[in-house]
């Protein structure tokens, strides 16, 4: 008799290995990589990102010195300069993120700081 989609006792049964585990990134990371930020500021901040290249003209804020911040290196600047953009360069608005979201990713930036307060 053959059965079809059914294994007997006899058959040797091939188990899959498991799937990796889950990983969790933090809101603040994901924001900064989902909405493309580390394309251009590079994955510590410092404005070489894989995009620099194509902006050799543009000059890049570098998150970790806050002299290079074209609109203040506050929270708040951070924040308004993410959800408005910065007009004249390729800094565009993130108007369709969440206040929550900003404020994660503006935190986020602001660690990146080498020069503190």
């Amino acid at each position: 008799m053959i059965q079809f989609g059914c294994n007997s006792e006899n058959d040797s049964i091939t188990k899959e290995p498991p799937p990796p585990k889950a990983t969790t990134v933090p809101l603040p990371e994901a924001m900064y990589i989902q909405n493309g930020c580390i394309s251009c500021h590079g994955p510590e901040g410092n404005g070489r990102g894989t995009r620099t290249h194509l902006l050799r003209e543009t000059r890049i804020p570098n998150f970790q010195d806050r002299t290079t911040y074209l609109n203040g290196s506050s929270k708040e600047s951070i924040a308004n300069s993410i959800k408005n953009g910065i007009p004249g360069t390729y800094m565009k608005a993130y108007s369709h993120m969440r206040k929550n979201e900003i404020d994660a990713l503006a935190d986020y930036i602001l660690k990146m700081q080498k020069n503190n307060r």
